[in-house]
């Protein structure tokens, strides 16, 4: 008898500047299920990156599916656990954002997700893999460098309610130049000046922001996005773009598609992130992990999968 799924369940999902922000907690989640006729056995994060750890766990035992039961954080913490296995990733979100369940159309309402699991359609995507100095942090969204680096940092003390972080942030963005940078795309080097760069396996990162609309989870490439800079009056405008969802018709933005990306700072390291958790300074290396992961989704009409693809209007459809 083969074992049975695993839910690995974050018990403090849902929660956005020390408030909560999603009505569904984790003792819904075996009813829902249930309902389903989802068997699945709980498993409960103690600690940051104890998700990795069951979910390799779950794999070493053989289990067919893990369910992650939380965020964003959460969901990349149990794929993390999963790339380059058998083993499907379901997805129960608990999450105030859920940019995964948005690009691969999973639904919020966690009865429709949890028909979305029973009925088991699931498709491969592809995943990175981010390194520095410090280590290495596998990540589904997108990984950066420069300023996008540095605002995760400061808005994940944000998102834990220490809102005296907020001072430190504003002045910050007021002081932020555009830092020179060597940039190797596929092994053809080049030399920028930028606010950032971003590595993007899908089109949505951080606050549901359309970083590279084009980019797909599926399509074997990652898209990445350097946006280049000199005056204030650059950054502003390039600021006010990803808050409109404007990015896509932006001429000092810069689109490649590659494989690998390696970034160092010119003439000081830069920061670093994966999935919106700081990963150190440059030098950092980008690496593509294609169709390394399995994702229970729904499936479409047309029978393909529901990948979310994002329009440069900023509109989304499935």
């Amino acid at each position: 008898m083969s074992p049975k799924p695993v839910i690995i369940v974050n018990p403090h999902a849902g929660h956005k500047a020390g408030l909560r922000v999603n009505a569904f907690g984790p003792t819904d989640l075996r009813k829902v299920l249930a309902r389903h006729g989802v068997d699945a056995d709980p498993w409960t994060t103690e600690r940051p990156d104890h998700a990795t750890e069951l979910a390799a766990q779950a794999v070493r035992e053989g289990h067919p599916l893990v369910i992650a039961a939380g965020g964003d954080g959460t969901v990349a913490e149990v794929a993390a656990g999963l790339v380059g296995s058998e083993t499907k990733l379901g997805v129960m979100p608990l999450g105030s954002i859920m940019n995964l369940a948005r690009m691969l159309g999973i639904p919020r309402n966690l009865d429709a997700a949890a028909e979305t699991i029973k009925i088991g359609h699931s498709v491969r995507i592809d995943a990175g893999r981010a390194t520095t100095a410090v280590g290495e942090r596998i990540f589904l969204e997108g990984a950066g460098v420069g300023v996008s680096a540095a605002l995760f940092t400061y808005t994940n003390q944000l998102d834990a309610g220490h809102w005296r972080s907020l001072r430190p942030l504003l002045r910050f963005l007021v002081r932020y130049r555009p830092r020179r940078m060597l940039v190797t795309i596929d092994d053809r080097p080049r030399q920028v000046r930028a606010t950032m760069i971003t590595i993007a396996n899908g089109p949505l990162m951080g606050a549901a922001f359309e970083l590279a609309p084009d980019a797909r989870l599926d399509d074997r490439r990652f898209t990445v996005r350097i946006f280049t800079a000199y005056r204030k009056g650059q950054v502003a405008t390039q600021v006010w773009a990803i808050l409109r969802h404007g990015t896509a018709r932006q001429p000092d933005i810069l689109t490649e598609r590659c494989r690998l990306v390696e970034v160092h700072g010119r003439r000081r390291p830069l920061m670093v992130h994966a999935d919106a958790c700081p990963l150190g300074t440059t030098p950092a290396r980008f690496e593509l992990l294609p169709g390394a992961l399995a994702v229970v989704v729904p499936e479409h009409p047309s029978g393909r999968p529901a990948l979310l693809e994002v329009e440069p209007t900023g509109r989304t459809r499935p």
